[in-house]
């Protein structure tokens, strides 16, 4: 069989393993093993049965033309145009490296309804929103200019942002390219992008074991503003009931990686950094007008010059106490504050908490 010049190059990049998974994700059987060369899958469809011979030695003279077969064979079986079908089996890694750009593919395996192949579209804008998000704030972490509030750099953005460019069937898929690598790179020092996917799917790994001590790590390595992003997507998670697989294709030969998230450990990693949010609350200083006070509950708001946010808290006792700092409506104030954020995993309510801990006056 004379295959075009395009599928040939399309066939180059797939995997016998990722076929399997194709096949078994969407319901297909394997009936028979043939030792190492090959192995027959089987499905039934409108009370009729379709096998296929799918071979597992790419050395074999004629692979190109069987595995062409198994993919003509899902065509006719899923009435979807074949270029489609071999887009989702293919090496993540050949996409990165032809599109320039690092590739991220995550994949939902549905844990009620297996064969599951579509999701709400609201759902899924607000888990690729918070993925977003932590993105940004990893990106932020990555090239040393972390803040644990306020905006992040345009040029960390601009790096860091992702776009859907693909999403497939078997559960459901979707498949993000971050921004293509800049066209002249600094030889010292890694993409961003690049730099970026990789501690996510780092992230992934340590978050789904039981001993979280390096997650734990890692997190504070990265900061307060990354833990509290990575909470937040894990938390858009917990609503579609499914176990994750991260697949990422990376432009650098040497880099890349898959990695697995059962829904039991998104719970348990939920819980474990709302409990590092309260033995290690954030503290930060800002500066602002005070807007309100009330003397009954200590309670006391300041409005920030930058960006007009507003913090409410209590005042910490020795604030209270302090003779020398009178509280007056409309004064500029300096003010240290502790902050302790928290996700109840069973109602998704997110709580934040802060304590005015030292304030003086504001000397600009």
């Amino acid at each position: 069989m004379n295959l075009a010049k395009g599928y040939l190059t399309a066939l180059d990049s797939i995997e016998p393993s990722s076929v399997i998974e194709y096949l078994v994700t969407n319901g297909w059987e394997e009936e028979e093993k043939i030792d190492s060369r090959a192995s027959i899958y089987a499905k039934r469809k409108n009370n009729k049965k379709f096998s296929i011979l799918l071979p597992l030695d790419t050395e074999l003279p004629d692979f190109y033309d069987r595995i062409y077969e198994v993919f003509k064979t899902l065509e006719f079986f899923e009435q979807r145009p074949l270029s489609e079908i071999i887009n989702v089996v293919r090496n993540s890694r050949d996409i990165a490296i032809e599109k320039k750009r690092e590739i991220l593919t995550l994949k939902f395996k549905f844990l009620y309804q297996e064969h599951q192949k579509q999701i709400p579209a609201k759902k899924m804008g607000i888990v690729l929103n918070s993925l977003q998000e932590l993105f940004d704030a990893v990106g932020q972490s990555e090239s040393g200019k972390v803040s644990e509030n306020g905006r992040i750099q345009k040029e960390i953005i601009e790096k860091t942002e992702l776009s859907v460019f693909e999403t497939f069937q078997g559960s459901f898929g979707i498949k993000l390219a971050l921004a293509p690598h800049p066209q002249q790179l600094n030889f010292l020092e890694r993409p961003l992008g690049e730099r970026v996917t990789e501690t996510f799917i780092q992230l992934v790994k340590f978050s789904n074991t039981v001993d979280k001590g390096m997650l734990k790590e890692y997190l504070l390595k990265l900061k307060r503003r990354s833990a509290s992003k990575y909470r937040k997507f894990l938390m858009t998670l917990i609503n579609s009931e499914a176990n994750f697989y991260f697949d990422w294709g990376s432009v650098n030969p040497e880099k890349g990686g898959k990695a697995v998230l059962n829904f039991d450990n998104v719970i348990q990693t939920i819980d474990f950094i709302n409990k590092m949010e309260v033995e290690e609350p954030a503290e930060y200083t800002v500066n602002g007008q005070l807007i309100a006070a009330n003397k009954n509950t200590s309670n006391l708001e300041i409005e920030t010059f930058r960006d007009k946010t507003r913090y409410i808290g209590k005042a910490n006792n020795n604030v209270v106490s302090n003779k020398e700092i009178e509280l007056t409506i409309g004064r500029f104030y300096t003010a240290k504050i502790q902050e302790i954020s928290s996700i109840n995993p069973t109602t998704a309510e997110e709580k934040t908490e802060y304590t005015i801990i030292d304030l003086l006056y504001w000397n600009p």
